[in-house]
């Protein structure tokens, strides 16, 4: 390898570390002075010299012959002008394609939530891609909370209290009402029960205990293990077991109100449950999160589909 060559090796290593004095070397070849070079820089005069400077001495080669008239490139100060403008293009590039990308939302979002709240979000999801056709939306329905902090997803929609991890930003987003209530089926068979009755009926619950599920430790707390005769995995599961008969569970009030086939339960029990978006504080002014996380918060109803 030739000297001169080993220069251009020398040039490119030094490209992402040393761009600053770099860019200030490109712009010193091409104007020639300082004032000029600062001038387009809006830095000052000493601050090109210095930037010089350090270059040349990092790359062990003179890049300037100084005289009266200016600072003329020699044959390496060539070569670092021609690889600034390189350089200098392919910044300017990336820059007009991530703020394109950014204007037109191409890619993707990634969702964590409950596996049981995910029907909240479908509305603000279709108003989103419609907006946005360009944008995928990733749902990871799961019990378990992903972190935000290591990219695990862009943002989370959590229930319960306010989340006050200190490098996310929470938004409020809705609140659940849930009651204790039965289907017809199971009134008809065992009857309407009272606060005194509770060990003479039969309930059910999720075999997982999160602490934020207050209504679940609410069963397990007051209902005697015997009489909770089923546990299941999901929301789902104890839905269809709850309109089958099997046992009293807990539902959203506005589901209750709104279906023939079941039965609220007077036993002076229920919950309300807030809803919240949460998105890390490095993240939240992202386009495509910020428009999601504005799309979720314009959204005028909403309600939960346990099926």
């Amino acid at each position: 390898m030739s000297e001169y060559e080993m220069h251009v090796c020398i040039f490119a290593e030094v490209v992402m570390d040393k761009w600053n004095e770099l860019r200030t070397a490109y712009k010193l070849a091409q104007l020639k002075t300082l004032s000029a070079t600062a001038q387009a820089l809006s830095v000052h005069r000493s601050t090109v010299m210095r930037h010089v400077d350090a270059l040349e001495e990092n790359l062990g080669v003179t890049l300037f012959q100084r005289n009266d008239k200016g600072y003329i490139p020699t044959e390496a100060g060539l070569e670092i002008m021609r690889l600034g403008e390189v350089t200098d293009s392919q910044f300017s590039q990336l820059t007009a394609r991530l703020r394109t990308k950014e204007q037109t939302l191409a890619g993707k979002i990634t969702i964590t939530c409950v596996a049981e709240i995910a029907g909240m979000l479908m509305p603000s999801i279709k108003q989103y891609q419609c907006q946005h056709p360009k944008m995928r939306v990733d749902i990871i329905g799961d019990l378990r909370n992903f972190n935000l902090e290591y990219g695990e997803a862009d943002l989370a929609v959590r229930v319960g209290s306010k989340p006050e991890t200190p490098d996310n930003v929470p938004f409020s987003l809705s609140e659940i009402k849930l009651a204790l209530c039965a289907s017809k089926n199971y009134i008809e068979d065992f009857g309407m029960p009272d606060e005194r009755e509770l060990a003479q009926h039969k309930f059910i619950a999720l075999k997982d205990r999160p602490e934020h599920l207050l209504w679940n430790e609410w069963i397990y707390h007051h209902v005697p293990e015997e009489n909770i005769v089923v546990l299941a995995s999901s929301q789902q599961i104890l839905t269809h077991a709850l309109f089958a008969g099997c046992g009293i569970g807990v539902l959203p009030q506005e589901m209750i109100d709104n279906n023939r086939d079941l039965v609220a339960l007077p036993l002076g029990e229920e919950w309300s449950i807030p809803v919240w978006a949460l998105v890390h504080r490095d993240m939240v002014k992202m386009p495509k999160i910020r428009k999601f996380v504005d799309t979720l918060l314009a959204q005028e109803k909403w309600a939960v589909d346990l099926f």
